[in-house]
């Protein structure tokens, strides 16, 4: 899956670098310009506008591939992953503004880049708050369920044992989840135990471990960990009343 998104970044940005260089060697492609009558063309610096554009375009394609791989490689994926939303639409959105002072004509200003830059600061903001917030245990005769960011429901007829655990194998590689400092929301691929869900508020044990009768595991922590062995005592009552 990160390899993936690897690809995506790379070819994303090299497009943005790629369409740079066009719209300086063909202005007639800048948007909201190619629509314009003859008129109010002439009252636009394109010589300037398609300079800047390109500058523009480029700049927003070099942030995004260095800054994807510099907060992945510094361990905030979650941060690198937002980039690819975050970088071309807020680039976008303030070249759009900044590309204002090149058309002279009256009736050049709109809002649209403001609410775009709004709607995506708003977004990403609460991805990452929405990633902070714990997770909640409910249990029942029947299931045990997870909720929030990657949450999920266990039936008690496929769970085989649970269990506190000092260690957990090495953590290789995040397949498809949020990782932010200590915490880890989803899934991640284990040495000796493979692909499975974290549940992680905390990289402290210690750690709880449900495991299904699939083989897959999934592994809860709280900051607190008087509450990670509350939680274990309660699934382990439920599933061993009469």
């Amino acid at each position: 899956m990160e390899i993936v998104i690897d690809i995506v970044v790379l070819k994303i940005g090299l497009i943005m670098i790629g369409v740079g260089f066009l719209v300086k060697s063909a202005p007639g492609l800048i948007a909201g310009y190619n629509t314009m009558p003859k008129e109010k063309k002439a009252q636009v610096d394109i010589k300037g506008l398609s300079t800047f554009m390109r500058n523009a375009l480029i700049l927003i394609g070099l942030v995004l591939i260095a800054g994807y791989f510099l907060f992945k490689w510094l361990g905030l994926p979650v941060i690198a992953n937002s980039l690819l939303l975050f970088v071309p639409l807020f680039g976008s959105a303030i070249a759009v503004i900044k590309a204002q002072k090149f058309d002279h004509n009256k009736d050049k200003k709109t809002k649209l880049p403001y609410i775009i830059i709004g709607a995506v600061l708003l977004f990403v903001t609460g991805l990452i708050t929405y990633g902070f917030i714990p997770s909640k245990v409910y249990i029942d005769a029947e299931s045990v369920r997870f909720s929030g960011m990657y949450g999920t429901e266990i039936p008690v007829t496929r769970i085989d044992s649970i269990y506190l655990a000092d260690r957990i194998p090495e953590i290789k590689i995040r397949t498809n989840g949020y990782s932010f400092g200590g915490i880890k929301k989803g899934f991640f691929y284990l040495d000796e135990w493979g692909n499975n869900r974290l549940l992680m508020h905390s990289g402290n044990p210690p750690y709880l471990i449900v495991a299904e009768t699939t083989g897959r595991k999934t592994i809860l922590t709280f900051k607190d960990k008087s509450k990670t062995e509350r939680t274990y005592n309660d699934i382990f009552n439920v599933l061993n009343s009469p």
